[in-house]
């Protein structure tokens, strides 16, 4: 592994040597101009013009007059509803696109039957030699796999290593094959926040949270290159059809790193990514941070390095959120990093977050509970009683418990927190009163986050959330109905949400050229067959309104007429 990524990382810089060269190359088409018209367009979820010139894929003017730019390449909307392009802040397709590419689709399996019947099929075709990859299995009680259920595994998967990811992308199951090319044991140390599976001194092949590090190098030792930036591709041109035209891709998980944006270079260059994708750098320690920083020039027009992304706290859905109060299972849920030097200097979140704002750079961090947001907030606070500021954009991911002392000293950082959340967690997560209890049904306040002034983005979290809840138009029905229960999740209007998709989502990111169609920022949009503030908000589905086209930069990168139905 180590050896590829040094292969890898002397690859990107040739590719992003080749991307300068690219663009000198298409300097011809320099000074084109369009013309977008005859229909409503929205420069950010207030305004609306009647036309939008674009140079270069850049704003340049609105309501200009046609007859002075009959040169201008018409982009008829033909009487079709625009925006500002969409940013889904926090998913992983780069991984998730992988393991469902050549892996088993494994969304809706809840049992250990359930996952051995899938994958039964897949095997029949599957070489030897080959590994057992998949995704997306979600179980009531991740602590009652058993030996029992791991033999059932080993007997579909044989001597094939296999690796199968759960849908909250913080549990793994894994076999024997796994367990003896990993040479873990039941006396293997595990990672601060992991946990796994033993029963009669012998592992079950249950991996908790950060305790997949363990086989996640031999594991990756195994992918194929080709089939990453296949699954790549395939994610990001599904996000470009339901209405995206950027993510923020997280690249990692508890104890896992997904590190490979050379293949989206790789797609840039070709002229194949339909998306901008802003992508992090997962760490687990102090160390962690140095390398992270080799990726702060990185970057492309496409391709933007956003900054680090750290676990404080586990799955929300699991039980694991960190909370200051217990939990239905006896505890306060899990925390992943320590807040002080009681597991060594290079575990503690104080010395990580300085660190990060040495470097200058972005951080996301994973915060569930009330004690997971706190012990984000002192540590910035630290920052800012010995620097006498905040640089970077730190950026808090979900929010199930946030207090509204919290929400407070939030506000106080002036735009250098923010949030993301996942308004579909409200019909996503249902089941979390077996954890939880009463708590469960005050969790994720996010028009309470919107409403105090908090910049908030709007992400999916996919493959937590599963596709049918992805789409924008999906993600909106949810969010403007309450998940339908409004007395229990207040509804948020579809101007909030418009707002949190673009302006909140592109400030996750760091990047001042997106987020709104003003002068002088990049032609990003998507085009709708209707108004979306036209729709009443029972009638929004995950196919209605019907997505027609992504731009970016003024290219065209979907279009329905010719991919035909979403």
């Amino acid at each position: 592994m180590k050896q590829r990524q040094l292969i890898s990382y002397c690859s990107l810089m040739v590719v992003i040597l080749s991307l300068g060269f690219f663009a000198a190359c298409r300097s011809d088409s320099a000074g084109k101009v369009q013309l977008f018209a005859n229909g409503s367009i929205y420069i950010d979820a207030d305004r609306k013009v009647d036309n939008l010139l674009v140079r270069d894929g850049i704003v340049e003017e609105w309501n200009v007059d046609p007859a002075k730019y009959k040169d201008a390449e018409l982009v008829d909307l033909k009487g079709a509803a625009a925006y500002p392009g969409f940013c889904d802040s926090h998913v992983h397709l780069a991984e998730t696109g992988y393991f469902f590419h050549v892996g088993a689709n494994l969304l809706g399996c809840n049992s250990v039957d359930d996952i051995v019947k899938v994958l039964e099929a897949m095997v029949i075709d599957l070489p030897a030699n080959a590994t057992v990859f998949g995704g997306g299995f979600s179980l009531r009680d991740y602590d009652k796999w058993t030996l029992e259920d791991l033999a059932k595994i080993d007997l579909i998967t044989g001597d094939r290593p296999a690796f199968l990811a759960d849908k909250l992308g913080h549990n793994a199951i894994i076999n024997s094959a796994t367990i003896k090319l990993s040479g873990m044991t039941s006396a293997t140390k595990i990672p601060l926040g992991g946990k796994m599976g033993v029963e009669n001194g012998r592992l079950t092949g249950m991996l908790r949270e950060s305790a997949m590090i363990l086989p996640w190098n031999k594991i990756t030792d195994l992918f194929d290159e080709k089939e990453m930036k296949d699954g790549a591709m395939l994610m990001a041109q599904r996000w470009a059809s339901i209405g995206y035209t950027a993510i923020v891709d997280l690249m990692g998980g508890p104890g896992v790193r997904y590190m490979f944006p050379d293949v989206l270079f790789e797609l840039e260059i070709e002229g194949k990514l339909p998306l901008r994708v802003n992508y992090c750098y997962t760490i687990f320690n102090l160390n962690d941070v140095d390398d992270a920083a080799k990726y702060k020039n990185r970057s492309t027009d496409l391709v933007r390095f956003l900054g680090c992304k750290i676990f404080v706290d586990g799955a929300f859905a699991g039980g694991q959120a960190w909370t200051s109060w217990e939990n239905q299972q006896g505890g306060h849920g899990l925390q992943e990093i320590y807040t002080d030097d009681m597991g060594g200097p290079e575990l503690n979140l104080n010395r990580i977050v300085a660190k990060v704002e040495e470097y200058g750079m972005n951080m996301h961090y994973h915060t569930q509970g009330d004690r997971a947001i706190g012990a984000v907030l002192d540590a910035l606070d630290k920052v800012r009683a010995d620097k006498g500021e905040i640089k970077g954009i730190h950026t808090l991911i979900h929010l199930a418990f946030p207090t509204d002392e919290q929400i407070e000293r939030i506000k106080s950082f002036d735009g250098h927190v923010v949030a993301t959340v996942q308004p579909g967690f409200w019909q996503v997560e249902v089941d979390t009163a077996y954890y939880y209890g009463d708590w469960a049904e005050k969790a994720y306040p996010v028009k309470k986050l919107i409403e105090s002034g908090i910049s908030v983005g709007i992400s999916t979290d996919f493959s937590v959330s599963p596709p049918q809840y992805t789409p924008v138009t999906a993600v909106i029905g949810v969010a403007a109905t309450g998940g339908g229960i409004p007395e229990l999740h207040s509804p948020i209007s579809v101007k909030e949400m418009i707002r949190g998709l673009t302006v909140g989502s592109a400030q996750t990111t760091g990047s001042k050229d997106v987020g709104t169609l003003d002068i002088g920022k990049k032609a990003d949009l998507v085009v709708f067959n209707q108004d979306l503030y036209s729709v009443a908000p029972e009638k929004f589905t995950q196919d209605y309104p019907k997505v027609l086209a992504t731009y970016i930069g003024g290219r065209k990168v979907f279009s329905y007429d010719n991919n035909g139905a979403n």
